[in-house]
């Protein structure tokens, strides 16, 4: 099959001046077990941070990579270009003549994936609960674009025939939204069209690799016991006890110390990080923690072979509950030991499975007891850390995660509703009555930013009549 697959770079075989994300990872999770597979695939990736046409360094020609592969790197989308380069994606996925569509994790996948103009079989690929991570964004200095996504999130539910999601939790709460667009109509009733796909693991991803001295020798000595953090610092991290975690337990331990590598996350959220940066820079114990940045995905790998326990600390929220985790996934491949609270899916599931060590949520003294427990007994992490690694390779490689995905993808069908509409104009009646609501959604997000319009005292008084309990305006 000709598969045409739409998400973020940058994927392994090319740099960017923006390194590796969850959103890329979970990309390139979808490409290569289909390309394993024997499909053609044209991969469409937009690179965050960069407006203007791509900087991009093949490591490997995508033909080299695989026979069947090509990639067209596109700029990040913003208000100014977002139609424009849809427009781009239109005449790359025409020039293709693909038999499926296939949106791999992201908003911006997901937004240029509902503007394309076809009748193909579609699958959106949703790495997260939309809405819970919306929610943590509503009241943020960046927020004023968050409420089209509701909109464009409409679009996907309505146009998708089948749909992945991280975590149980999120499926179950995606068959919800589907129900309340209309899609779990007579149609669809024999029809799965949601699927779980867990965050996997790479298959070339390398074990623990020999110390190179990225942390032991330089930021500490060789038996000392090191705390480790990577990733985006993100709105659903309770960052204030993470760090008076950190700090009573290098105040507990004079052998502990913390590495951190990652941080803000722009575009999307800065301020965690930037706080953990102040609170770290006044603590007395600041000379044992090193916060590293960003660094190259090479590096990533070495510093995560010289760490002994991965800590994570999540908010008791709506995205941790729904949403994945997929820093453990390196960690895990790595032997690096895991504590974290017991908030998410993932997180539970390998607490349950004595894989993790639980956190206390919210409770900075008691997870420091947890962790300096765990650093009496570095043998056991490290035995602990080795069975996650096999967990990882096995329940969550990239072949066994996507196996309904590689199902679909070798007979791509739409979904029954969206076969009559497509093809007959028949919509069932949920759908007529989703889209003249997605109508409405369209004017409401387009006027909300204007509240003093003629046109938007009409629809409060609307609303207010409908809703006759509501305060008047």
């Amino acid at each position: 099959m000709r598969l045409f697959i739409i998400g973020i770079g940058p994927l392994p075989f090319y740099r960017s001046p923006r390194p590796a994300t969850a959103l890329s990872d979970g990309t390139w999770q979808v490409i290569q077990p289909l390309l394993e597979d024997g499909h053609s695939v044209r991969a469409v990736t937009f690179e965050f941070g960069q407006r203007g046409q791509p900087i991009i360094q093949y490591l490997h020609k995508p033909r080299d990579v695989n026979e069947n592969l090509e990639h067209l790197a596109f700029p990040e989308p913003n208000a100014d270009t977002r139609a424009l380069i849809a427009e781009k994606v239109q005449q790359a996925m025409a020039a293709f003549n693909p038999h499926a569509i296939i949106s791999a994790g992201s908003v911006i996948a997901s937004w240029v994936t509902s503007h394309l103009r076809h009748r193909l079989p579609l699958w959106y690929d949703l790495k997260g609960a939309f809405i819970p991570e919306l929610q943590l964004r509503m009241e943020s200095p960046d927020a004023r674009g968050t409420f089209e996504t509701f909109t464009v999130y409409k679009q996907v539910l309505l146009r998708g025939d089948r749909f992945s999601a991280v975590t149980e939790h999120q499926a179950h709460m995606l068959m919800g939204e589907l129900g309340m667009v209309g899609r779990l109509n007579p149609s669809t009733l024999h029809e799965h069209l949601v699927t779980v796909k867990p965050t996997g693991l790479d298959p070339g991803s390398p074990s623990r690799m020999p110390s190179s001295g990225r942390i032991r020798g330089r930021l500490c000595g060789p038996e000392d016991f090191v705390l480790f953090s990577s990733g985006g610092f993100n709105t659903w991290q309770d960052t204030r006890t993470f760090f008076e975690t950190i700090e009573r337990v290098l105040g507990a331990d004079k052998n502990v110390v913390f590495v951190c590598i990652g941080g803000g996350i722009g575009g999307h959220h800065d301020q965690g990080y930037e706080s953990f940066k102040t609170w770290v820079s006044q603590s007395p114990y600041r000379s044992r923690m090193f916060l590293e940045g960003w660094v190259p995905q090479d590096q990533v790998v070495e510093y995560e072979s010289e760490a002994d326990l991965g800590v994570n600390f999540d908010l008791d929220v709506p995205e941790s509950r729904y949403g994945d985790r997929s820093r453990f996934l390196s960690w895990m491949a790595r032997r690096v030991g895991i504590a974290t609270t017991p908030v998410s899916q993932p997180s539970a599931q390998l607490i349950r499975e004595e894989l993790a060590i639980g956190l206390p949520l919210g409770d900075s003294e008691g997870a420091a007891k947890v962790i300096l427990d765990a650093a009496a007994q570095p043998g056991k992490v490290r035995a602990m850390a080795e069975h996650a690694e096999q967990f990882a390779r096995t329940r969550w490689s990239y072949r066994e995660t996507t196996r309904h995905l590689r199902e679909w993808a070798q007979h791509p069908c739409l979904a029954g509703d969206n076969q009559k509409w497509l093809f007959s104009n028949d919509p069932c009646l949920q759908q007529r009555l989703a889209f003249h609501e997605l109508a409405l959604d369209g004017i409401f997000t387009n006027l909300v930013r204007q509240p003093e319009c003629e046109v938007w005292k009409k629809v409060q008084e609307g609303l207010h009549q409908r809703w006759p309990w509501s305060e008047k305006p």
